[in-house]
Parts: C-alpha cells; structure tokens; sequence
C-alpha cells in the first residue's frame, strides 16, 4: 500500500516541478506586463516607451535560470506594445497603479488588448 502512494507523490512532486518551471505557457504579453508594472513600481517620473523596453530586455536577462532554454526569446515588439498601453493610460491612472502591481498587470492587460 505504501508503495503505489509513494509513487502517486512521487509523480505530482515532478508534475509540480515541471510546471514551476515552465512559464512558456504563460503568454509574452503578460509576462511583459508583469514585468512593466515591476519597473514602474520603484518610478517617480513616467519613462519613454524605448526606455521601459530596454528595462524589461535587462531584466528578462537577468531573471533567465538556467533551465530557461525553452523559454521563447525577448520579443521587442510585444515589449514596445505593453509599454505603450502603459503610456496611453492617465497621469493619475498610472500613480495609483504604481502602488498596485496586480492591479497594474490587469489594467495594462486591459488596454494592451484595446489596441488590437
């Protein structure tokens, strides 16, 4: 009896691990969006969109484990888009979100879509 529930655990310990592991699933524009709100948090003046993009771009590097190789690569086009729906939201809009990072996420997600 012991031996099936080990295996049983043995097997969704893996099945978590993998899935920690793997944000491919996750997509780009979200982790973008993420990471944006990450960056604006720390802010106290409203950068340009070639300026948040490189930010993402370094921090995306520097945040790469080495069991990212399947990860898909930095799409500057997708960064430019979720940097520019932060941008087209209102001064005030983007002071309460600073403090707000989920919220952040799904208010830049919101009007990332818009632009579609």
């Amino acid at each position: 009896m012991k031996k099936p529930l080990l295996i049983v655990l043995g097997l969704l310990a893996s099945s978590a691990a993998l899935a920690a592991d793997d944000d491919t699933n996750i997509p780009q524009e979200n982790v973008y969006a993420s990471k944006l709100c990450h960056i604006v948090s720390g802010e106290t003046q409203v950068g340009t969109a070639d300026s948040y993009v490189q930010k993402m771009k370094s921090y995306t590097a520097m945040s790469k484990s080495p069991s990212a190789m399947n990860q898909p690569s930095f799409d500057e086009d997708i960064a430019n888009e979720v940097a520019n729906a932060w941008l087209q939201l209102g001064e005030e809009e983007r002071g309460k979100l600073r403090a707000d990072e989920p919220q952040c996420e799904q208010t830049v997600m919101t009007q990332f879509q818009q632009e579609d």
